[in-house]
């Protein structure tokens, strides 16, 4: 597939895509003769997990770990096995990014706990209008049906 379709694929768009590569997120494809890139299922499923950590709130440098540590561990089970200080060291780093995940689900428990009491709070309260949609200050507009 052609840089386009990846982007669509993804829901991305296609500087995104370039980006990736340049970071050293998403490999650099195969190339036409013509210049075009070539992309592969594997890149799509790529971009997607990309995008899917960084709506968790992973950083770009996270992500790259954590492929990292998934590209390890396809390493142990496949043909190439790994000796045991690699082993260790691919427990070890996955460990410190449960800590990591553990900390940001305690976060946003946190943050929804506090959202949904401010909620519960104004909706007892007398406000007509939810500030978010519509500012302190600013007259309602009325549609009249004609």
């Amino acid at each position: 597939m052609h840089i386009g379709e990846l982007a669509r694929g993804a829901q991305v768009n296609i500087q995104t895509i370039r980006f990736y590569e340049r970071e050293g997120l998403l490999r650099r494809p195969d190339r036409t003769e013509a210049g075009y890139r070539i992309y592969e299922a594997r890149d799509l499923e790529r971009v997607i997990f990309i995008k899917r950590n960084q709506e968790l709130g992973f950083t770009l440098a996270e992500i790259k770990e954590l492929h990292e540590i998934h590209r390890a561990f396809e390493g142990i089970r496949g043909p190439l096995r790994r000796d045991m200080k690699e082993v260790q060291a691919i427990i070890c780093m996955g460990r410190q990014r449960l800590v990591t995940i553990n900390q940001k689900i305690r976060l946003l428990h946190d943050m929804r706990r506090s959202l949904s009491s401010v909620v519960q709070h104004l909706e007892g309260s007398k406000v007509a209008t939810c500030p978010v949609v519509q500012p302190p200050g600013k007259k309602k507009v009325k549609k009249s049906l004609k």
